[in-house]
């Protein structure tokens, strides 16, 4: 059976979007003039997981309603093809992909449920909420963080109001694109 892991971007200062949802601050030119890494890090082979290459070992995916009503906001193709993913939600959804249900109820439900539909491949958990509710019931075993170096001073948090503490044992650290750093973390002892 697969692992329950998550992928996530974050800023500095802990927020995996800005206040409205935004991720322009990914990707916008810095307004700083400062480049994402320098001298010896600049100089590092980006050798990070890249999104792509993460999302081939995924046999489901579970997302908060807040994730996924912004991703399904997307201009270009459904980004996770066929991929069935469960919509942690209470409320139904307008429209949604084929590969794309609600699932009510309790997390670990929902983390059953995907690890059923997963077979032996990996489950993905996306979004804020999501991330903290997994990782508050002690389901989540691996995260992959790939932090920019911008603090955004506000937005929507990866940890903040965690029910109970979660600690992390580091597997590696690397470089990603043109300077963020990756964390893999192991989130529960094997």
């Amino acid at each position: 059976m697969g692992r329950v892991v998550g992928y996530l971007a974050m800023s500095l200062d802990g927020f995996i979007a800005g206040p409205n949802d935004e991720l322009s601050w990914l990707e916008r030119p810095r307004e700083s003039g400062l480049p994402l890494a320098v001298e010896a890090w600049a100089a590092t082979r980006p050798d990070g997981l890249e999104f792509d290459d993460f999302l081939s070992t995924i046999g489901c995916i579970v997302m908060g309603r807040r994730t996924y009503d912004v991703v399904a906001g997307f201009d270009g193709p459904w980004p996770y093809g066929d991929t069935p993913l469960l919509v942690v939600t209470s409320r139904p959804l307008e429209t949604a992909h084929a590969s794309v249900e609600a699932s009510g109820g309790d997390v670990a439900e929902v983390i059953d449920r995907a690890k059923a539909l997963a077979g032996d491949r990996d489950v993905y958990v996306d979004g804020g909420a999501t991330i903290r509710s997994v990782l508050s019931e002690k389901l989540l075993d691996h995260l992959v963080l790939t932090i920019q170096p911008t603090a955004l001073g506000a937005g929507i948090p990866l940890f903040a109001g965690l029910a109970v503490p979660a600690e992390f044992a580091v597997e590696k650290v690397e470089r990603w694109g043109p300077g963020f750093v990756q964390l893999h973390l192991t989130a529960r002892a094997a």
